[in-house]
């Protein structure tokens, strides 16, 4: 299905449209562990703008935005949720025990980083990579190109 959408406003709409999602769903992101938010629904966020993208320029300007093939973003989300799962055992803890990381750094002052950071971040890459890669797959298969 070839779509001939030349309306700028749309199209700058769209692309306003992505940037503000991406905003957003790190902002669920980062505030996700300690209430509500998080990883998942960060991730759905994120890849609601992308699909929104794609419907006005089509599923090669997604590819282009995103560099990878989504499943290699799947990849990364899994290998961080696995990272967060193994970090704990290497200090005698069970899995998926929250390890934390408190220092000062210039210009940020006392950081608390933990593994729950890395498991939403996991979660985030990971279920917004499967969003797309669901999406993509769907538009290429309607040949949804413009």
């Amino acid at each position: 299905m070839q779509l001939l959408m030349n309306n700028v406003i749309l199209e700058k709409t769209t692309r306003l449209f992505l940037k503000v999602m991406a905003i957003i769903s790190l902002y669920l992101l980062f505030r996700g562990h300690n209430s509500p938010g998080g990883g998942f629904i960060g991730g759905i966020v994120l890849a609601t703008g992308f699909i929104f993208y794609g419907i006005v320029f089509g599923s090669d300007k997604i590819r282009k935005i995103i560099r990878f093939n989504s499943r290699t973003w799947m990849g990364i989300g899994l290998s961080l949720v696995i990272l967060a799962a193994v970090i704990p055992l290497f200090f005698g803890e069970e899995p998926l025990t929250g390890i934390w990381y408190e220092g000062l750094w210039p210009l940020l002052g006392t950081v608390h980083l933990g593994t729950p950071l890395i498991f939403d971040t996991g979660l985030y890459v990971g279920v917004a990579g499967l969003i797309l890669s669901v999406i993509i797959t769907i538009m290429e298969v309607l040949e949804w190109n413009t």
